[in-house]
């Protein structure tokens, strides 16, 4: 069989996508910056193309001397005959001979999974969409890293070596982590005065094969320490760490947690199979040299499945593991380690950090920290949330004194306050209660409807402003969708239950997404995008219409799903 000699100087690499993704294109080109100003990597696409050149054989000279032929997926390059027919077919005749490497990045949702883009391997991290992340840098980031990995590798490759075929390829992946707080990390300590971060890092170091559960009450910095953990391992598991998040991702199970560690460790192949199968080759690919897999959120799983996982990490993975959740998991095979509120240390450096940031820090000047803290019982996310509330307020020594006399713990008294603000207002609390059904984002006019403000987006849109101004509610990039993010939805979600109105908003919820997914049940490209953009929002419309005992909404969303040939995709998954 034919091969390629490893690349001589910079990779070459041709960039196939279509025009309506160019936007997507550049900020992806610019991503990859580093790589060309390292001399490492040669970018081509046909917007190079000078007047007059003969653009058909300008594309086909570059495909066919190419050494990286990067893929940027879409509904629109499915559509695009040229892209989808030409292009792509002639990249996968070249990788079949070893003459070229093929790099996917889904950028859009799209049924990329029934095409031959299902046998390749693909980016970002996950398989997930660029535009589904909440950070779009941080998306074309991920893909940029995991094109570099490629890079590297063919530029290493020994000559006469040919580049391994798609099906057997394991590109691995670059793993995303959440972000550093915005004030940095806080190092936190135990009961005994131990650093955990250094706990943790000595306890999941490599071969060391430990499951470890960190757990505490929600918004004490359990997900903050563990990226934190991630992070500074990273180097000792270079491309064998995998984060896996079940925040508001209701169906979770250890399937669920095989595909995305498969995923993440270049293995996509591995997901379509039936989970009986599937295990033993997650098991084996971990096996196969040192990882680290963290599970954020644990305590969203279902109790079964949450018993699935932990055997799964505890006696079958031979990999060190690490789970975020609320409770201890009483389990002998895991070691559990508490997380509590923050020393009084620790509370005053985060405190001191935040008033740093403050619009308006004169308004601290007069307060008693300690007391402040002892307010917030030391909560490092409730700390953030009376900053605010203080930040914005007219007298700031009344924010103190109202929650003195509030009812629950921290987490609910503040956010009580900030729920019942005059500026919050009906309509902000409205919006609020609504977007708690949403899983994990909305549309504004989504939640507009729902909320009860019919089409008037104006009216949406101060109501959010005040939500926003209190750090109750946020936007994902490019202020396209909004959503709640763990503590702060599980209380919304909460006062939702107590809510004199709470039917109202569940069943606009629902009918908003039977009338959505019914528009777009035509098995279309376009329509199964549509709906497996809001794949998550129309199955959580379909559980609320099941709790109403509302069979019609249940069976009519369904059908929708069946014609549009998505059900069945579900249910293998």
């Amino acid at each position: 069989m034919p091969t390629k000699s490893p690349p001589v100087g910079a990779v070459e690499i041709f960039c196939s996508y279509a025009h309506l993704d160019e936007e997507l294109r550049d900020k992806l080109d610019r991503q990859l910056s580093p790589l060309r100003r390292e001399g490492k990597i040669k970018s081509w696409f046909d917007r190079m193309i000078k007047a007059g050149e003969d653009w058909r054989g300008k594309i086909d000279e570059h495909l066919n001397s190419a050494d990286i032929i990067l893929l940027l997926i879409s509904s629109d390059f499915i559509h695009s005959d040229y892209c989808y027919d030409i292009e792509m077919a002639r990249a996968l005749e070249r990788q079949r001979k070893g003459a070229a490497r093929i790099v996917c990045v889904i950028l859009r949702p799209c049924n990329w999974q029934r095409t031959q883009f299902a046998d390749l391997q693909v980016l970002p991290v996950g398989a997930q969409p660029v535009t589904r992340w909440d950070d779009l840098d941080e998306a074309l980031l991920n893909a940029a890293q995991g094109i570099g990995a490629v890079v590297d590798e063919l530029l290493t490759q020994p000559v006469g070596k040919p580049a391994p075929a798609a099906a057997t390829t394991s590109v691995l992946l670059p793993v995303s982590l959440p972000r550093p707080p915005v004030v940095g990390f806080v190092a936190r300590r135990d009961t005994e005065g131990n650093d955990i971060l250094a706990r943790l890092k000595t306890e999941l170091a490599p071969e060391s094969n430990q499951l470890i559960a960190l757990w505490g009450p929600g918004g004490t910095g359990k997900t903050t320490l563990a990226a934190q953990v991630a992070r500074e391992l990273r180097p000792q598991f270079p491309q064998r760490l995998a984060w896996v998040s079940a925040l508001a991702r209701a169906d979770f199970t250890l399937a669920t947690l095989l595909d995305d560690v498969a995923a993440q460790l270049g293995r996509t192949d591995l997901r379509p199979l039936k989970l009986e199968d599937k295990e033993p080759q997650v098991a084996a690919l971990l096996a196969e040299a040192p990882a680290l897999v963290v599970l954020d959120n644990f305590e969203t799983v279902a109790a079964d499945e949450q018993a699935r996982c932990l055997d799964f990490l505890a006696t079958r993975a031979a990999c060190s593991a690490l789970v975020t959740t609320r409770d201890d998991t009483k389990r002998g095979d895991v070691r559990n380690i508490a997380l509590a509120a923050m020393s009084r240390d620790e509370a005053q450096e985060f405190l001191r950090r935040l008033i740093g940031q403050a619009g308006h820090p004169q308004n601290f000047a007069a307060l008693d920290m300690d007391a402040l803290i002892a307010q917030c019982e030391a909560n490092p996310l409730v700390l953030q949330w009376v900053v605010k509330q203080i930040d914005l307020a007219h007298q700031p020594q009344t924010v103190l004194a109202e929650l003195a006399q509030g009812k629950g713990d921290a987490a609910e008294r503040v956010f009580t306050r900030s729920f019942n603000l005059p500026q919050v207002g009906d309509d902000g609390r409205a919006a609020l209660l609504a977007l708690s059904l949403f899983v994990p984002s909305a549309t504004r006019t989504a939640l507009a409807e729902v909320a009860g403000f019919d089409n008037d987006l104006q009216r949406l849109e101060r109501a959010i402003e005040h939500l926003s101004a209190l750090w109750l509610v946020e936007t994902t990039p490019g202020n396209e969708r909004l959503l709640l993010r763990g503590l702060t939805r599980q209380l919304a979600q909460a006062r939702l239950s107590q809510d004199a109105h709470a039917a109202d908003y569940r069943r606009r919820f629902v009918a908003h997404f039977l009338r959505y997914a019914e528009a777009h049940a035509q098995p279309t490209p376009e329509d199964y995008d549509a709906l497996e953009a809001e794949l998550d929002n129309i199955l959580s419309a379909a559980e609320t219409a099941f709790a109403q005992a509302n069979w019609t909404s249940v069976m009519r969303i369904a059908y929708a799903l069946i014609e549009n040939s998505l059900l069945p995709a579900i249910a293998a998954g």
